[in-house]
């Protein structure tokens, strides 16, 4: 069964992802939605009955650290070079800033 979004369900998508769509992409956007939507179908027509079950077998676990605090001995030497500090915390430029 072939899937389909219209214009009133692509606005509800959108609102429901929080984005905001200028009215000229709406449907720019629905034919996208549309596209993937189809591309699922074909996916889904596969026929993939001897292919074995996808597993995943870790031969050993990733190594760890153990949690535990340590002291920071570098601690001023670090600050120092930070633009600002406020107690134990130091303040960077903003990167992404609006214009």
């Amino acid at each position: 069964m072939k899937m389909t979004v219209d214009r009133e369900v692509t606005l509800r998508m959108a609102r429901a992802a929080q984005l905001r769509v200028a009215p000229e992409d709406v449907d720019r956007m629905m034919d996208s939605i549309n596209d993937i939507l189809d591309f699922c179908s074909l996916v889904g027509e596969l026929d993939c009955s001897g292919t074995p079950d996808f597993a995943w077998k870790m031969k050993r676990l990733p190594a760890r650290r153990p949690d535990a605090v340590r002291s920071w001995e570098n601690r001023d030497e670090f600050n120092a070079a930070a633009p600002t500090i406020y107690g134990d915390f130091f303040r960077v430029p903003k990167i992404n800033a609006e214009e």
